[in-house]
């Protein structure tokens, strides 16, 4: 517990926010009622909400990794994707409670949960020191022209015999 608790808060606020995210997805997101029946479905049903999920079990897995020092068989930058990782689970929570008719106050929890999430992975991304990868291929500021590439060195010539 001691080791949580050390933890830069970006990283609590990915656990103890993606923990919260998991369990709510059990919850009630979507509820029908007619006369004295009502039935209601969790975040599990459906694409929207099992993809959610599963990048959230993802995100955990990752970001406790990354924690607890566990060597990871991969050279993958933590702080562009804890961001990349976080930014899709809190888009698919908004794309399930958009899509879905009759929300509940689990997809509205879950909402929350998930900016929680965000934020936690904006603050590791920033104590990171990594930058967004660039999809420019301008150079300069104006234009908007690509740069052509440099000509290979030509051979020296030999010169002629006269």
């Amino acid at each position: 517990m001691e080791q949580l608790k050390g933890l830069p808060l970006g990283r609590q606020l990915i656990l103890g926010g993606g923990v919260l995210l998991l369990i709510d997805t059990f919850l009630p997101w979507q509820k029908w009622s007619i006369g004295p029946f009502s039935a209601s479905v969790n975040a599990w049903h459906g694409f929207w909400g099992v993809v959610l999920a599963l990048l959230t079990i993802a995100l955990l897995v990752w970001v406790a990794a990354r924690a607890f020092e566990v060597q990871l068989p991969v050279n993958v930058p933590d702080g562009v994707t804890t961001l990349g990782l976080s930014a899709v689970i809190l888009a698919f929570a908004v794309i399930k409670n958009l899509a879905d008719d009759h929300s509940a106050w689990g997809s509205y929890v879950g909402i929350l949960l998930a900016a929680v999430v965000a934020y936690g992975a904006w603050l590791v991304f920033q104590a990171s020191g990594e930058s967004l990868p660039s999809m420019s291929t301008t150079t300069g500021g104006g234009g908007g022209q690509a740069t052509p590439p440099e000509a290979p060195p030509s051979e020296p010539q030999q010169p002629a015999d006269v």
